[in-house]
């Protein structure tokens, strides 16, 4: 190994230690003061990952039911899974353990990818210390200061462990690993190098949906700066999309884009971004045309990178929110490396142009700042990395109660405590989850007037009950004004007061039940009562009255629902002609039955719900399964192919260009 080689080896190892020794409780953390943000819903993923690794098409633990690839992006919650099957660790120690890596891999990839491209430690030691120990981000935007130090706070550990942040924070990771081999696959060629970038680039869009349209950009970038590589890049991208288009199929990225604005970052597509993007696309060509003449190819993909990187969050938060992609906010990750890229490129136009004396003047500062603000991130990580004893908590109260109390029972569980509850059970809830992906778009409508009472007037409770009817919960949990839970959802905590019977109370937390005629989320119902109609919002209970007043209706038989697997249920009633079959589970694209054998008709009503037309007299035993739609096979033979195939192709280019040896 050459020396150079070996310091930078040296060096990566460095930048690794010193971020461990920030965040060393993070490897080994059980529960940290962070019950707040939606970290454990990744851990309850992982766990329905490590207990259904052979059976996960469909997911019923989040809003009502949903295909597994809606759930959330599967690479961080199966790496969790799986690190918690193979070392018997508790979910979200597993999940803690790798988050702290990958926090740590974050500017030693930044580091490796500087150093590869411009083979210069000095810009690559400093662009990775500047990601490690300072936060650009704070500086340009005073809103995202947190730290009483002021500009200098932590931010990307702040969002990774105080806002659950940790599926963007992995993808930013391995977001410099996709350009360096995407960089290599054009300027070196070779099948490991094309075969790695698209690995990186598909693990980047399996982890988080930043860091799908990131390497996109940076695609982009690295093109425009090299001056070629249009064609490997287009081949690796599409292979790539093809081979993981199982977990995210085309009718997925559309529900995506039409489901962003409901999120922090609100997508607004009005005349100013019309105006921006096109502004935006004009300054970046003009900037490629007045760098063609940089000696160094890193530094024009740098400033090209940094371009939009700090267009997209500067937009929203200096220009009054606006939006030039969806959650806009939310790219201040990416902002923080693009700047580092760019102090570390600055750094070495000083370097090389100054004298020995202030290269020694600049070196000792540098170090007397870095060792300042290493201490600082220390200090502030032992405070918010602090362990909490879950127990003691009023979220781990409530869960604890409905598991034991009420297994089995779909559950609306108000609040954060939706988000550790199915690291301890198997129950159902209303809602919880990552709701932007959630497909039920009147499950959302309806946890929504739940928690607001919005324009119910005098029947906010009236109407709650009537979509918690609806929707087969059983429960609920209400924290009152002087909760410990943190949200505090609902704006009138008392409504079901005197109302509802009070199951469980500590505190001012309060469980109640709700009442339903049957434990079931089966129910036989006369077809007049069939929802035909969707409701226009939340108080428009017309649509959905008669199929309510059927739930509770005694003349009608009762319905037996049996999970037999997470993608699989029987169903037992005794049915007259023309009555059907509802199942309070989202309908999707996928569900199939059969009768007594016979298959029959499954469609959704205007409340997405499964209905199944059983055409059955008597005793009927229903089979009830969810698989692949035609999309779904679809996709999943072009990924077959692409993993056989790619491989192949790569191998016969590999034989075809080694020269022919002389007999």
């Amino acid at each position: 190994m050459k020396r150079r080689s070996r310091i930078a080896l040296a060096l990566g190892l460095f930048l690794f230690a010193l971020n461990a020794w920030i965040c060393h409780e993070l490897f080994t953390a059980d529960f940290v003061n962070n019950l707040l943000s939606n970290e454990a819903a990744f851990s309850s993923i992982g766990r329905f990952f490590r207990e259904h690794p052979l059976d996960h098409s469909w997911f019923p633990w989040f809003n009502a039911g949903m295909a597994m690839e809606y759930a959330y992006q599967p690479l961080l919650p199966a790496l969790s899974g799986l690190t918690a099957a193979l070392t018997g660790w508790s979910d979200t120690r597993a999940l803690h353990f790798i988050l702290a890596f990958s926090y740590c891999c974050g500017p030693v990839t930044l580091f490796w990818l500087a150093w590869d491209w411009s083979e210069s430690l000095s810009l690559s030691l400093t662009a990775a210390l500047a990601y490690s120990l300072t936060s650009p981000a704070e500086w340009l935007v005073p809103v995202l200061r947190f730290f009483p130090g002021g500009h200098l706070g932590a931010l990307r550990l702040n969002n990774l462990v105080f806002y659950g942040e940790g599926p963007h924070i992995v993808a930013v990771s391995m977001l410099p690993l996709a350009f360096l081999f995407l960089r290599r696959a054009i300027v070196r060629g070779g099948a490991v190098n094309i075969v790695v970038a698209g690995i990186a680039a598909s693990a980047l869009a399996l982890t988080n949906a930043f860091g799908a349209f990131t390497v996109a950009l940076g695609a982009i970038s690295i093109v425009l700066a090299l001056g070629r590589g249009v064609r490997p890049v287009l081949i690796t991208g599409i292979c790539s999309y093809l081979w993981i288009s199982p977990w995210l199929p085309p009718s997925l990225i559309l529900w995506i884009r039409r489901a962003s604005w409901s999120t922090g970052g609100l997508f607004q597509s009005d005349a100013r971004s019309h105006l921006a993007i096109p502004a935006i696309i004009v300054m970046t060509g003009l900037t490629w045309f007045l760098t063609r003449r940089l000696r160094g190819s890193f530094e024009r993909f740098a400033i090209l990178i940094a371009i939009w990187m700090c267009a997209i969050p500067l937009c929203y938060f200096w220009r009054d929110r606006l939006t030039l992609v969806p959650l806009a906010s939310r790219y201040q990750l990416e902002l923080e490396m693009a700047i580092s890229l760019l102090l570390g490129c600055a750094l070495r136009w000083i370097w090389t142009r100054s004298p020995s004396a202030f290269r020694i003047a600049l070196l000792a500062l540098l170090t007397l700042v870095g060792l300042r603000q290493a201490i600082i991130f220390r200090r502030y990580a032992a405070v918010l990395l602090k362990p909490i004893d879950i127990t003691k908590t009023v979220e781990y109260k409530v869960v604890d109660w409905l598991a034991r109390n009420r297994p089995r029972e779909r559950a609306m569980v108000s609040g954060d405590p939706e988000y550790i509850f199915n690291l301890y059970t198997d129950s159902p809830q209303l809602s919880a989850g990552h709701e932007p992906t959630a497909p039920n778009w009147m499950q959302r409508v309806a946890v929504f007037i739940i928690y607001t009472g919005l324009d119910t007037g005098s029947h906010d409770a009236e109407d709650s009950i009537f979509w918690l009817k609806a929707y087969g919960a059983h429960t609920i949990y209400v924290p009152g004004p002087a909760s410990r839970e943190h949200y505090h959802p609902f704006p009138n905590p008392h409504k079901f007061d005197g109302i509802l019977p009070v199951l469980w109370h500590e505190e001012d937390d309060t469980i109640f039940g709700v009442p339903q005629r049957s434990g079931s989320m089966a129910h036989a119902i006369p077809r007049d009562a069939l929802v035909t109609r969707q409701p226009v919002n939340g108080v428009d209970l017309d649509p959905a009255r008669a199929y309510v007043a059927a739930l509770d209706n005694p003349s009608l038989p009762l319905a037996r629902l049996d999970w037999t697997s997470p993608s699989r249920a029987v169903i037992d009633a005794g049915m007259a002609p023309g009555q059907l079959v509802s199942v309070q589970e989202t309908w999707m694209q996928g569900w199939r039955a059969t009768a007594n054998g016979r298959p029959v008709r499954v469609f959704g009503d205007k409340l997405g719900l499964i209905v199944i037309d059983p055409n059955c007299s008597g005793p009927c035993h229903i089979d009830l399964s969810f698989g692949p739609t035609t999309e779904g096979w679809i996709v999943r033979i072009l990924s077959l192919t692409v993993t056989f195939l790619a491989p192949l192709v790569l191998f016969v280019r590999k034989r075809a260009s080694r020269p022919a040896t002389k007999a």
